[in-house]
């Protein structure tokens, strides 16, 4: 009973007290800290598969129209010979639109992006579906958005993007797979 009532027993105490309480609150912080860093970097290595994804199949998308614009370069009519098979590579802009990811993508390339494939997209599925658009203004649409994103430096700026993220996943000392095809 003694010690209840000497001094050195209650500031022995209050500073175990007090010692815990700022332990829990320092491992807490860090502990925030660290968890917040780690769902930044999932996020930015998300973003960089949706953007490199989205990249490839533009790419892909720019080539294909670029060959169909070149087969009809010179003549004076478009016939609908010269559009056959003509499509819109869309997979990945479809599934990016239930990605998280895809809103962490530049506002102004996603934006440029989408509308591409909204116009163009538009514009085959009129002519083939529908049969409303002429071949001519079908590729009226796919030479104007076409030259749109070259105009733009859309592709450009978003490998420039990716390469950026890239490079904040890997400074962070996450592993990227490489995709080459």
């Amino acid at each position: 009973m003694s010690d209840l009532k000497s001094a050195s027993y209650w500031v022995g105490h209050g500073l175990g007290i007090a010692a815990t309480i700022i332990g829990i609150y320092l491992a807490a912080v860090v502990g925030f800290d660290t968890a917040l860093k780690l769902e930044l970097v999932k996020a930015d290595r998300s973003t960089y598969y949706v953007t490199e994804s989205l990249h490839k199949e533009l790419t892909f998308n720019d080539k294909n129209m670029s060959a169909y614009i070149e087969a009809i370069k010179g003549k004076p009519y478009v016939l609908k010979q010269d559009l056959a098979g003509i499509k819109l590579n869309e997979f990945v802009f479809q599934a990016a639109k239930f990605s998280e990811s895809t809103f962490e993508i530049d506002p102004s390339l996603l934006t440029e992006v989408s509308i591409y494939y909204f116009s163009v997209g538009n514009a085959i599925s009129q002519y083939y579906a529908a049969g409303q658009k002429s071949p001519s203004s079908l590729m009226s649409v796919v030479k104007r958005e076409t030259q749109k994103l070259k105009e733009q430096k859309t592709l450009k700026r978003l490998a420039d993007y990716k390469e950026a993220l890239r490079n904040i996943v890997k400074e962070q000392g996450i592993t990227i797979a490489d995709v080459n095809y």
